[in-house]
């Protein structure tokens, strides 16, 4: 035993003398040190909590100048079409060019500037190499949720897009593991999400509390996916979990040009989807809610109108005949029909026509908001949606919305992904359903709540 010791510390004392550090184990000492610290048992979480944090406030700080010019042009876009075009002249064109594609389309492409922000901060994080390694500090939590941390790397992804995070489990062994990532994976707040939030949160929310609120809705998704991803690997897919092995890549500074590749693809992907899939269902949306076209109504609105004592008294008669216009229409009735079911969740039929709209893409839900709310009380401008959607919703309502839209069923490229890489409908159609049942009891249990306690209610 002396004898071996004796013989490790001489050839310790010759490795001192003789061996000199290089660039790369220079690096590989800043890496290790940058680890102890993001990576401490204890320290670690909540660091990563902390930035997340940081992301979302910075989303909202940063991009609210860029959307507001965004905002501003679509709004004098639309009031210059309103006065240059006569009404007698192709009233529906008009109406689907104000209506149709500048308050459904216009309101998506509006928040484009938040968009850019939150995946140039996933692509700086991803290509400093921090993100390999939230998964290796989330590997403890998963493992007690009977999952490894390797399943948390789709979950990431999602943070882009549902799609390729479903097709990134494909690098999980175990079938059980890549089934329960491939159903939880939709809880994780997507890109297309984010449009409803930039939209909801700052029509109820003052700024101080947007990133708080942004950061929550963001968290929420994350818990909400681990929570059942527990309960399906102790129903469904039990077995015992698989060890999770990993190589964590060395700390790198992300290159401008990698960054900016990585935010155009994901720019023109949105604006590509904008100008083809939204608007495609904006104009289908928007013909539902103008057809068929009402003209007897309950009173001689035009006579009452005439007769106001005062404008906004002349207003709110418009506002009413507006809102009976649209619910003859087709959009109207298949809201009305839905309302019985979304109505304990603080939701009326025109809400149930957006998240109708928001199966096909989520984006939708924003588009038909505009649509719905151009058509009867609010212009072409976003900002002008938001100060509408004060004036019919609470605070509350607008947190059960986003809270239903998070947890809901997530979109049709979704589960047709989902049908093709579990190679059975009955696990896309069980995501489908089982996705809304989620949101219908947690947004009831929030909405409820929030109405005993006078949370959010003025």
């Amino acid at each position: 035993m002396q004898l071996a010791e004796a013989r490790y510390g001489f050839a310790l004392g010759v490795a001192t003398e003789v061996v000199r550090a290089t660039g790369h184990h220079v690096r590989r000492d800043r890496t290790m040190r940058i680890d102890s610290v993001l990576l401490h048992r204890v320290w670690g979480l909540p660091i990563f909590v902390a930035l997340m944090w940081v992301v979302f406030n910075l989303v909202f700080t940063l991009g609210e100048p860029p959307m507001q010019w965004i905002e501003s042009g679509l709004g004098w876009l639309a009031a210059h079409l309103q006065a240059v075009w006569p009404d007698t002249i192709a009233p529906l064109l008009k109406s689907l060019l104000v209506d149709g594609v500048i308050g459904g389309v216009g309101a998506v492409i509006s928040f484009l500037p938040n968009i850019l922000l939150l995946f140039l901060a996933i692509a700086f994080l991803e290509d400093t190499g921090y993100m390999a390694r939230v998964a290796f500090l989330m590997d403890r939590i998963m493992h007690k949720m009977g999952l490894h941390g390797k399943s948390f790397i789709p979950m990431l992804i999602g943070l882009g897009c549902t799609v390729p995070a479903i097709m990134a489990t494909r690098t999980l062994e175990h079938k059980r593991d890549r089934f329960t990532t491939i159903l939880v994976s939709p809880f994780v707040s997507c890109g297309a999400r984010m449009t409803i939030y930039a939209l909801l949160i700052p029509a109820f929310f003052a700024p101080r509390w947007r990133g708080w609120v942004l950061w929550g809705i963001y968290m929420t998704g994350i818990v909400a996916a681990i929570g059942i991803a527990r309960l399906l690997r102790g129903t469904l897919f039990r077995g015992e979990t698989a060890p999770f092995v990993m190589e964590l890549p060395p700390y790198r500074l992300p290159t401008w040009r990698s960054v900016g590749i990585h935010m155009w693809d994901r720019a023109w992907m949105y604006l590509q989807k904008a100008g083809t899939i939204i608007l495609a269902i904006s104009v289908l949306l928007w013909a539902l809610g103008t057809f068929p076209r009402r003209v007897d109504y309950s009173r001689d609105y035009a006579a009452a109108m005439a007769q106001a004592a005062t404008p906004e008294a002349a207003a709110d008669l418009a506002a009413q005949q507006q809102a009976e216009t649209l619910e003859y229409t087709i959009i109207g009735r298949l809201g009305k029909v839905l309302e019985p079911v979304i109505r304990p969740l603080g939701f009326d039929w025109r809400v149930g026509t957006a998240l109708v709209g928001a199966f096909a893409a989520k984006e939708v839900f924003v588009a038909q908001m505009g649509i719905v709310f151009s058509l009867g009380e609010a212009g072409g401008n976003p900002d002008d949606l938001r100060a509408t959607l004060r004036q019919n919703y609470t605070p509350l309502q607008g947190l059960a919305m986003m809270l239903f839209c998070l947890l809901s069923a997530p979109c049709m490229a979704t589960i047709a992904v989902t049908r093709r890489e579990t190679d059975s409908w009955g696990w896309a159609l069980g995501m489908l359903f089982g996705m809304t049942m989620v949101a219908w009891i947690c947004t009831f249990v929030v909405y409820r709540l929030g109405l005993l306690l006078g949370i959010g209610v003025l």
